[in-house]
């Protein structure tokens, strides 16, 4: 499966936030722009059996205007696997 999500703030002075809802880059100004970037997302799953599969997948965020005008310019990748027991 290939996915892609596209990231951007409510508006130009809002605040990227984490997960928990703490602010962790912010424009004051709102001259950054929305622009969060945009994620793809690479998912396979394989049924080893009727209880056991196996998950791989590979996300990469391509950094956008705001991320790369509020502090480093980072474009975070991640390589996961995960293993589910069904009963």
């Amino acid at each position: 499966m290939f996915q892609t999500h596209i990231f951007r703030l409510d508006s130009a002075r809002d605040a990227l936030h984490t997960a928990g809802g703490i602010p962790i880059r912010r424009d004051p100004t709102g001259l950054a722009g929305t622009d969060v970037g945009t994620e793809i997302d690479f998912v396979v799953n394989f049924h080893l059996s009727q209880g056991h599969d196996l998950l791989v997948g590979y996300s990469k965020l391509f950094a956008g205007e705001f991320i790369k005008q509020t502090g480093p310019a980072v474009s975070p990748r991640l390589f996961y696997v995960q293993y589910g027991i069904r009963w």
